[in-house]
């Protein structure tokens, strides 16, 4: 069973949240969580709690605050992913407030009708999710997905189940330690979102809380009718740090709608919520009870790259070892074969010494099989080749082709890395394999791209 950290922090918490994935069903198993005094030591608490936690796997899933995105609502004519990509790359281009390259964005379907998708396009500044990349990798973490707060609250929703009977759409209300997140759901959608930066002490401060969230409220409900004339919030759930059933009765009364209110770590198994907090646990708790593809996606391009080409390489690497698992098989049956058919001729020359002409033939089959089993051990040396290749190479490395020239008993590699030292560093990786007599660089190019500097190279392994 996979494991993945969720990781989230504030101005004043840190939260981390170990997940367990195991075909497609994601589980949350803990959720530990410290208070920080200033963003400078976050990367050490986090890399104490990590030593902690001890991990199976440094994979993880940043949340990236709902207040630090920004979102437009538009509606494309059509309703496959592929085209409703490109039609939102075309909008983020020309409509974003800051320029393309200096900006990461996904979009989340909202509704689709008469052929029309009516699509959320959530943008990021580039330096927030280069920060957060930043803090998981000084930390000694691989960041292999940054998605937003309001997807965790959605997560929160669906693990929590009944809510009281709340009818959706739904707005939920989860008040954190410095933010609240609005979240509109529906349908496991979600419709809209918003956030504002004031938390539970920030409330109590206030004079008249119920009166100040019941305004933050309407200008949610404001903004549902403005982006999509069709929604209409419903009833309202109310969750997080700070809230009672008594002030939920208050606000219900201030908004007219039926208000829930809904202790957040109801969700969550009792024995996972270690550590105190000072605010609520309901995103990273929902993230991590959510699967990977069901969140928005936040993650830098490169990044993408490098997840997708890793997964490429994992099934390789599967697919190689299936391979020489049924050379293996099959080599063993022809052996098996061969020592047979030995036997049969030796009988038939002691025995059947006047059918010459069927022993002969018995023994010419047998050294066919023979050759069959050369044959056949000579591919299986070669997907073993293949596989220690691939094994060998790291994530940062980019293969673009891996050829076997017979004639000479040579393996030819190309592909691009981030620098020459990179390149020289792979060379020494792949000397070390099993059967290779010395690896030659043919060449090796730098050249820039629109992703950064990188080294075109090619290789060919001596076996």
């Amino acid at each position: 069973m996979a494991t993945q950290l969720i990781v989230e922090w504030t101005r004043t918490v840190l939260r981390v949240a170990v997940a367990e994935r195991q075909a497609g069903i994601s589980r949350l198993a803990a959720i530990h969580s410290q208070p920080i005094s200033s963003m400078g030591e976050l990367p050490q608490r986090l890399r104490q709690l990590v030593k902690t936690l001890k991990p199976t796997s440094t994979d993880t899933i940043a949340v990236i605050p709902r207040e630090q995105v920004i979102t437009r609502v538009m509606k494309f004519p059509g309703t496959q992913p592929s085209e409703l990509a490109q039609m939102a790359e075309l909008y983020a281009r020309a409509q974003l407030p800051y320029p393309r390259e200096q900006a990461v964005m996904d979009f989340s379907v909202l509704q689709q009708e008469g052929g029309f998708s009516t699509v959320a396009i959530i943008a990021c500044q580039r330096d927030i999710i280069d920060r957060a990349i930043a803090v998981l990798q000084e930390a000694g973490l691989t960041a292999s997905l940054l998605t937003v707060s309001s997807w965790g609250v959605l997560g929160w929703y669906q693990q929590a189940g009944s809510t009281g009977g709340a009818k959706e759409p739904v707005l939920i209300l989860n008040i954190d330690d410095t933010r609240t997140d609005l979240v509109l759901v529906s349908g496991g959608r979600i419709l809209s979102s918003r956030s504002v930066g004031q938390g539970v002490k920030d409330w109590d401060a206030s004079a008249d809380t119920m009166e100040l969230l019941a305004q933050e409220v309407e200008r949610s409900r404001a903004a549902i009718r403005k982006e999509i004339a069709t929604a209409e919030v419903h009833s309202l759930v109310v969750t997080g740090a700070g809230i009672t059933g008594e002030s939920g009765e208050r606000l219900s009364q201030r908004i007219g709608l039926p208000v829930f209110v809904v202790e957040g770590r109801r969700a969550f198994p009792e024995r996972s919520v270690h550590g105190a907090d000072g605010g609520s646990l309901v995103v990273v708790g929902g993230a991590a009870s959510s699967p990977p593809r069901g969140l928005l996606n936040l993650s830098p391009p490169e990044l993408r790259n490098r997840l997708h080409h890793r997964e490429q390489v994992r099934d390789l690497v599967r697919v190689s070892a299936l391979l020489v698992g049924v050379l293996a098989a099959s080599s063993g049956l022809l052996g098996l074969q061969v020592v047979r058919r030995q036997k049969m001729a030796a009988q038939l020359d002691q025995v059947l010494a006047d059918l010459a002409p069927t022993a002969k033939q018995a023994q010419e089959q047998a050294r066919t099989a023979q050759l069959v089993q050369t044959v056949t051990a000579n591919r299986r040396q070669l997907a073993k080749t293949f596989a220690a290749v691939f094994h060998a190479t790291p994530p940062d490395i980019s293969l673009d082709v891996l050829t076997f020239e017979r004639p000479r008993r040579e393996v030819v590699v190309r592909g691009r890395a981030g620098s020459t030292q990179d390149v020289i560093t792979y060379i020494a990786q792949l000397e070390a394999m099993e059967g290779v007599e010395r690896v030659d660089l043919k060449y090796s190019t730098r050249r820039s791209t629109p992703m950064g500097e990188r080294t075109d190279f090619e290789l060919v392994l001596r076996l």
